[in-house]
């Protein structure tokens, strides 16, 4: 007869299984163990000092996060602090990189290959770029016409963040609230399953533009929440999930918006900042003769790259991100530039399979990845937000203006993430605005 451990590891496919073991919150000051995972962990923009690095500090490598073995299996014991006494943060172990290449970038940075296709770029945004970040991503990025998670569901003032950072207390109705029932559409929660069900997604380079075209015509758009209570400011930025820049994608048909003849304008100096990391990768050194992606367009990317969408995530520390593929994009392998501000967090980066074990993948405030090529189909997923890691230069200072005051209290128990992708291949010519 099977074990336990050896049936619930058959119920699982590998990724799953990494998602549940980072996922974990069922012991309370309990971390879920680094060390469990260690040979193959990817940590790349952590200080040379331990006492330098907030991982550490935060006890992420302690020792009383490692499981006890006993003869009946793997238990828990709860950290108990005694008076006075202070965690123990044990020693940060030194990580594997052997299976790593390093890439010399032509702005002189160095790059990591940490997956086929997928270029890992430790701190690549300064300080100030990650404090400008902050700020766009909170006081420009939700501006209408930029729609968010809550645009479905609020009768949103269009000014969210900046009422935030002055009147938090401010009272938002839900829409069923504020529009006339003569022109709410139904939403009959009882059709709604209880559980998740993963369905894979048609990728749009196998069905193409004109049948994208044809399935959303007989989208209506989502029903607004007839269950939902008024909120102050404060509660709805905190519950606030995504913003979405350029092309509109619609969660429900997983696919873009193309009844607009343009989309709404993507952030230059977001845009900028893609085309140069782009731009700066030897992309020959990434793709090789014979490799399964190198006839996906390499070459071109360093002239032509220009992202015309993208979501930005609002993570509080106790969300998570599904693994999941993106296959909503017309070219499959162009490159999704995401940056990391905030706390840091695993990401598990795996392969076109479940059934492959993904590499989990240390992301902290400043990193930069590019994932292209093979890579854009690769499973991969945030199963933990790595809580107390948040960089000192996101402590308030005195010189802070209000709404910079405000998004330094937003991200104090939040991550942000930044990703931004090209639709349309370059020269492609839409059937229908012809």
């Amino acid at each position: 007869m099977p074990s336990v451990p050896d049936v619930i590891t058959n119920q699982y496919t590998a990724f799953r299984l990494a998602e549940k073991h980072f996922k974990n919150r069922a012991v309370k000051n309990k971390f879920p163990s680094l060390r469990k995972y260690q040979d193959s962990l990817v940590d790349l923009s952590r200080p040379d000092r331990q006492e330098d690095d907030e991982v550490w500090k935060a006890g992420w490598w302690s020792p009383d996060h490692e499981p006890n073995m006993t003869s009946s299996g793997t238990s828990w014991k709860p950290w108990k602090m005694g008076k006075g006494k202070e965690k123990e943060q044990g020693v940060r172990p030194d990580l594997p990189m052997s299976d790593l290449e390093a890439i010399q970038l032509e702005d002189g940075r160095e790059g990591w290959i940490v997956a086929p296709g997928c270029i890992l770029i430790p701190n690549y945004l300064s300080i100030d770029d990650q404090l400008e970040f902050l700020h766009s991503s909170l006081t420009e990025y939700t501006l209408p016409p930029n729609p968010l998670s809550l645009s479905t569901h609020y009768d949103l003032p269009h000014n969210l963040f900046e009422l935030y950072s002055r009147d938090p207390d401010h009272i938002v109705q839900p829409k069923h609230l504020t529009t006339p029932a003569s022109q709410r559409q139904s939403n009959d929660a009882t059709d709604i399953p209880k559980s998740r069900t993963l369905i894979e997604t048609e990728p749009a380079s196998v069905i193409g533009y004109d049948e994208i075209v044809a399935r959303n015509k007989t989208w209506t758009g989502d029903a607004p929440s007839e269950k939902l209570k008024e909120k102050t400011v404060g509660q709805l930025v905190t519950e606030m999930r995504w913003a979405n820049l350029g092309w509109v994608y619609q969660w429900s048909t997983k696919s873009y918006d193309f009844s607009r003849d343009e989309p709404i304008p993507f952030p230059p100096r977001l845009a900028e900042l893609c085309h140069q990391v782009v731009s700066s990768v030897p992309w020959h050194r990434v793709f090789a003769p014979g490799d399964e992606s190198y006839s996906c367009g390499w070459e071109n990317w360093v002239k032509d790259y220009a992202p015309d969408t993208g979501i930005v995530n609002f993570y509080q520390v106790k969300d998570t991100l599904m693994g999941h593929v993106d296959r909503s994009e017309l070219d499959p392998a162009r490159p999704l530039v995401s940056l990391s501000i905030g706390h840091s967090a695993i990401l598990l980066l795996g392969t076109a399979s479940r059934h492959d074990p993904p590499r989990p993948i240390i992301l902290r405030s400043g990193d930069c990845l590019i994932m292209s090529g093979r890579g854009r189909q690769a499973y991969h997923g945030v199963p933990r937000i790595l809580e107390d890691t948040l960089p000192a230069h996101f402590d308030s200072q005195d010189t802070d203006d209000d709404t910079m005051r405000a998004a330094k209290k937003f991200i104090s128990s939040a991550r942000i993430n930044i990703n931004a992708r090209q639709v349309f291949p370059p020269g492609f010519v839409r059937p229908d605005k012809a």
